[in-house]
């Protein structure tokens, strides 16, 4: 898999900056859980699955609302500068959450939060539209498989390394190296060269944005492809969701510590577990079932099932040892299912428009990831036990899979429309 560094010299430097400025994002969610979980303390019961709802939603709601205007952009305007661009706000955004310290700025820490993520859309659909571009064709599922296992790596050792942190030095140091990581992508970003966008054969308007014109069109051209299952795929995926607040609760939950460094240590491992199968699925899956559009597909299908089975031996579990190995192998599935639709759409369609077909798949993520959020969050603070909450994630993980599958199937059946010349 890393072979494709080598072949691909730029991609190698577009990775860089993905390695430095994703460790800082995971040391900084770190800080940010556990900041909440202190702060909020024994006033919070009642509200504490609310609380990491909020959170949850405050990182995926600005990917639904800037989704579109940043997938047009990334489709227009030079990939490279926006994501230099978004670097360097986001350095200045983190940097406010240094003044956060008392239980009554919990209200700027979330509003801070969100300005960080509206930024991250219009990073994330640049990033994505680059990376056809700097590999060859027959890299491009291991070039994904490549980012998907840094996204692991990262988070497994931003996970661990972020607990450590908010022990020994505090949340202000984690949040000083989190601005630090963007101001050195934004360094490395700045010597890659990258083609200019494609030409548009019309206008940037921004009424058709606001008016979801462009996505809509965007649907239409992978439905001419058929690829659509590609982007749907994380759509049915949206019960993930769910499992991110149960692992802040079951954090919570495993903590003997009511501090913030003993909240933060318990999420931690939680989400190191996380990263860890996660690194580890897409390795697994392109070595069983291969990178055939028809070898995606199955790993894809494979990936719901292995996620519902994993989260139902965690609600099951009442070792500490034992969940975090379930949670462990439940994204091994999460993460196959990532890199395999990815790749499948981004195959399948045109340069001009893959930062709208992001935007698009992004669109539809955030809501279901976001809706599952809130609703696990309202059912734990309804008195509903973390076991149960999770028992019925699993039950629907594994339907969602199913009806992914018998919708991909039905599209391999479809003409393929090929575009005008």
């Amino acid at each position: 898999m890393y072979q494709v560094l080598k072949r691909n010299p730029a991609f190698r430097r577009l990775w860089l900056a993905q390695v430095v400025t994703q460790a800082g994002d995971w040391l900084n969610r770190m800080a940010v859980l556990a900041l909440i979980a202190h702060l909020a303390g024994p006033s919070a019961v009642g509200a504490t699955g609310a609380l990491f709802a909020g959170e949850l939603a405050l990182r995926l709601l600005p990917s639904a609302l800037l989704g579109p205007l940043a997938g047009s952009i990334a489709d227009r305007v030079s990939r490279k500068g926006t994501m230099i661009a978004s670097d360097l706000l986001r350095a200045l955004v983190v940097l406010g959450l240094l003044t956060i310290d008392e239980p009554g700025e919990l209200p700027w820490l979330y509003g801070l939060l969100f300005l960080q993520m509206a930024l991250g859309p219009f990073y994330d659909a640049a990033h994505s539209a680059t990376v056809p571009n700097l590999v060859r064709r027959e890299d491009l599922h291991m070039a994904y498989g490549l980012t998907a296992v840094t996204w692991s790596v990262m988070l497994t050792l931003g996970a661990v390394l972020g607990g450590i942190l908010l022990a020994v030095t505090g949340v202000r140091t984690v949040f000083l190296i989190d601005a630090g990581t963007y101001l050195v992508s934004a360094c490395m970003l700045l010597t890659l060269r990258l083609p200019a966008p494609p030409p548009q054969p019309d206008k940037f308007s921004l009424k058709r944005v606001l008016l979801l014109s462009e996505l809509r069109e965007a649907w239409q051209h992978l439905r001419e492809r058929r690829v659509t299952s590609g982007v749907s795929a994380k759509w049915h995926w949206g019960v993930a969701g769910g499992y991110l607040v149960c692992l802040s609760l079951l954090g919570c939950e495993m903590s003997t510590e009511t501090t913030l460094a003993g909240a933060g240590l318990s999420i931690s491992l939680l989400y190191a577990a996380r990263g860890l199968g996660t690194g580890v699925g897409p390795i697994l899956a392109r070595r069983w079932m291969g990178s055939t559009d028809g070898g995606l597909r199955s790993s894809t299908a494979a990936g719901f099932l292995v996620a519902g089975i994993g989260y139902c031996l965690v609600a099951l579990s009442v070792s500490p040892t034992w969940i975090i190995c379930f949670v462990a192998l439940a994204h091994t599935g999460g993460s196959t299912i990532w890199v395999g639709s990815t790749t499948l759409w981004q195959r399948g369609v045109d340069d001009r428009w893959r930062g709208r077909v992001q935007s698009t798949e992004s669109l539809g993520l955030t809501l279901s990831f976001s809706l599952m959020g809130g609703l696990v969050g309202f059912a734990y603070d309804q008195g509903i036990s973390l076991s149960a909450i999770l028992g019925v994630l699993s039950f629907l993980t594994v339907l969602s899979g199913a009806a992914w599958l018998l919708r991909a199937q039905r599209e391999m059946g479809e003409p393929k429309i090929e575009p005008a010349a």
